[in-house]
């Protein structure tokens, strides 16, 4: 085996220990014993999808390479953000949580978004195409827009064709980098004030903020606005105004973007896995480096911090992407980095 390639992690277990696992999680009292036996199934099953995941994303990047202003990361999904699923939506099956492996890939333009998501959909690929969810055209409740594809792994490589037996499911994201700013900025509050923002729920003068702030952003690309909100810019503006009187949102986002500290290890700038690790309650970032061949490595220790840390105010995540460089720019919420999201709101209340 070439020493310079990772060691791919294959699935271990059934369709039903999976899905058991998932319920297990799931459950408010279970066993320690039950609990970390769950969580092994889990985890497998989560770093199984790294090989489908490094697949979408190097065409991805592949696509991106001709322009410098795209974007492409990949993730696998946090275990807190998989339980937090489980928890949320009763149906919901692990065996066919369609995000455990995502590529997240930020355009210049809305034109962009749909030339690369229709380029990638018509190039010689053997995955098939699950679903498709178009939260552009048709906003999500909590102002959330993107453009998603769902695609069902499938090779042909010799060696890697145990994947075919299991529906890996890998979630492309395409988004404008407005639209990019926007979820940064949601997420980052929703860290900070330890509210579930993102999955609407929390503060409702915060939620319904970034609400009219998303319509604001879709009029400004020509696209449907959020429903229960009203497509003129200047009664958006005036409730987003008054909102921002009432909750002080923006002092409060001026609060975030504070100077923050980084460990002293220097991060080399190359491609290649970084683990992220934010404790928002200290604003301190701790950052880990792993060659593309040391994704065991990163792997462990990954689900070693997770399981450390499950009740501490951390926020840790494993991420892929050709430099340090773009895991800056496609996870600013990490660094704290909302600037550009404060001035732009800034301009609408000037």
């Amino acid at each position: 085996m070439d020493i310079n390639q990772p060691r791919w992690e294959i699935p271990e277990y059934s369709k039903r220990e999976i899905n058991e696992a998932g319920a297990t999680i799931r459950k408010a009292s279970v066993s320690e014993e039950e609990r970390t036996a769950a969580l092994k199934i889990v985890d497998n099953w989560r770093s199984a999808h790294a090989y489908p995941l490094h697949v979408f994303y190097m065409n991805l990047r592949g696509k991106a390479s001709a322009k410098k202003d795209i974007l492409v990361a990949e993730r696998l999904k946090r275990m807190e953000s998989i339980v937090g699923k489980l928890h949320r939506e009763d149906g919901m099956q692990l065996y066919r949580m369609q995000d455990l492996g995502g590529c997240r890939m930020v355009l210049p333009t809305l034109q962009d978004v749909y030339a690369y998501s229709e380029r990638f959909q018509k190039s010689r690929i053997r995955h098939e195409l699950k679903k498709v969810n178009d939260y552009i055209q048709a906003p999500k409740k909590s102002g959330y827009r993107s453009l998603h594809l769902v695609y069902r792994f499938k090779t042909d490589t010799p060696d890697k064709e145990i994947y075919n037996q299991y529906p890996m499911l890998i979630e492309l994201q395409f988004r404008t980098h407005l639209q990019h700013i926007w979820a940064t900025a949601l997420e980052t509050i929703g860290l900070f004030t330890n509210q579930a923002l993102k999955a609407g729920q929390g503060n409702e003068g915060i939620l319904r903020f970034f609400v009219v702030v998303s319509s604001l952003f879709a009029l400004k690309e020509g696209c449907p606005i959020v429903p229960g909100t009203v497509a003129d810019e200047k009664e958006l503006i005036s409730e987003m105004e008054l909102l921002n009187e009432q909750h002080h949102i923006l002092d409060m986002l001026r609060a975030i973007r504070v100077a923050i500290d980084h460990d002293s290890d220097t991060v080399p700038d190359k491609k290649g896995y970084y683990i992220l690790q934010l404790d928002y309650e200290k604003h301190l970032l701790k950052r880990l480096f792993f060659k593309p061949s040391e994704l065991e490595q990163a792997n462990k220790l990954y689900d070693y911090l997770e399981a450390k840390n499950a009740n501490a105010p951390l926020d840790i995540v494993l991420v892929r992407a050709t430099s340090y460089a773009t895991v800056r720019d496609a996870y600013p919420n990490y660094f704290m980095d909302i600037g550009e999201f404060i001035g732009i709101i800034m301009d609408y209340l000037r």
